[in-house]
């Protein structure tokens, strides 16, 4: 699922590792025998069949549709950690995958996908729940670009990944079903993909299962109240998931609002032992660290930025480290 590998999955792992490399003997084997069908290792047979479930479900949105034209099957879906997202909440991270499958019999050729995005042959927007209001994602500016062609064989797919943030869009403000469309100019025609829809919501006040306030450091502690911004860091339930998320509130001369939000992790429910260390306002990391079940001892730990929620980087790292050097070789008043 893309989320961070944790110290319990290591241990699943190993032990199942270890089960692996002592299988039991055939008598000790489960079998499949109905009307003289005998297989020994069902569960190998099990395994197989939900691998295969699995497979064709993560590429069940390239079959064919209705939508396919001119032998072309034109797909578009993002790159993100779930659907729904919270109003505000930071998508910039993530973006979207372009894939075209050649449904011809013959070998043919298209435009690659970056030099279509620039020239404006391939179109991606979001359209918002209104149904009129559309954001194109890419350049601004209609380029002409001469480029060879891609050749694509019969049946096979072509894709491409572009990121959120470089295109121009980090969040989306307006609750309710957005729509991702994308289109894209072939030597047969225009080829259109299929809406790919994404839901934006606004937490009701019982989908907040934990709010954990960040205390404020830096020269915005010294704003009045209802100029400082707030930090808070919330267990937030979407459908039947929980997510760990930092979310960043204006002051209240501002209205309160939230208008940042960083989806952190997947939670597995309610954790044990949960803690913030650190503080808002100086460019400083914060570390998240809990227990998933009261059962382990093995804590989860994640260190994001404190101004924006984003993964710490080394480098972010190293710049801090370097600054606090300088800070303590400055001369002191009575110096």
């Amino acid at each position: 699922d893309g989320q961070p590998w944790t110290a319990a999955e290591e241990k699943h792992r190993q032990e199942k590792l270890k089960l692996e490399a002592k299988p039991p003997a055939d008598k000790d084997r489960g079998s499949l025998d109905d009307g003289g069908f005998n297989v020994k290792g069902g569960e190998t047979v099990m395994n197989t069949i939900w691998l295969l479930l699995a497979v064709v479900n993560a590429n069940a949105w390239l079959f064919p549709n209705p939508a396919d034209k001119f032998g072309w099957g034109l797909r578009i879906q993002p790159r993100l950690l779930g659907n729904p997202f919270l109003a505000r909440e930071d998508i910039g991270r993530g973006g979207y995958v372009v894939a075209l499958t050649n449904q011809s019999d013959a070998k043919r050729e298209f435009t690659p996908f970056d030099v279509a995005l620039r020239s404006r042959d391939l179109v991606v927007i979001i359209v918002q729940p209104d149904g009129t209001s559309e954001r194109l994602l890419g350049p601004l500016y209609k380029a002409k670009l001469i480029s060879d062609k891609s050749s694509l064989g019969s049946w096979l797919t072509k894709s491409a990944k572009f990121d959120f943030d470089q295109l121009g869009l980090d969040f989306l403000s307006t609750p309710g079903v957005h729509e991702l469309r994308a289109s894209l100019q072939t030597d047969q025609g225009l080829v259109i993909a299929p809406a790919f829809k994404l839901k934006v919501i606004e937490p009701t006040a019982d989908a907040i299962l934990h709010s954990q306030p960040i205390p404020l450091e830096g020269q915005q502690a010294k704003w009045s109240k209802d100029r400082q911004e707030r930090v808070v860091i919330q267990h937030i339930k979407i459908g039947n998931r929980t997510w760990l998320f930092y979310r960043k509130y204006f002051g209240s001369e501002s209205g309160s609002a939230v208008y940042a939000s960083f989806r952190i992790a997947e939670l597995p429910g309610k954790v044990v032992d949960f803690k913030v260390e650190g503080a808002f306002g100086g460019h400083n990391p914060l570390t998240i660290t809990y227990r998933e079940h009261t059962y382990t001892k093995w804590t989860t730990t994640h260190v994001i930025n404190s101004v924006d929620g984003r993964p710490w980087t080394a480098a972010e790292e190293k710049q801090r480290q370097e600054e606090l050097k300088l800070e303590a070789k400055l001369p002191t008043d009575k110096n």
